[in-house]
């Protein structure tokens, strides 16, 4: 499933094995969820994600939500 972003990025959600899905981001956001969860998380940060698509040389800061893969 796919989400855009107010910023222009799209959130989507990757099914993987044992009942848990991948929610990314092309902001940087990753998360593995168990797949009941994955929609809500998806649907919430794509309305709240303000970053849209990072520059390819910028790095995230530490402790950023993007630093989690």
């Amino acid at each position: 499933m796919r989400y855009s972003t107010p910023a222009g990025g799209t959130t989507t959600v990757a099914a993987r094995l044992l009942g848990r899905s991948t929610v990314t981001c092309t902001c940087g956001f990753n998360r593995t969820v168990p797949t009941r969860d994955a929609d809500d998380l998806a649907n919430r940060h794509a309305g709240s994600c303000r970053r849209g698509t990072p520059s390819p040389t910028r790095r995230p800061g530490a402790g950023s939500i993007g630093n989690r893969r």
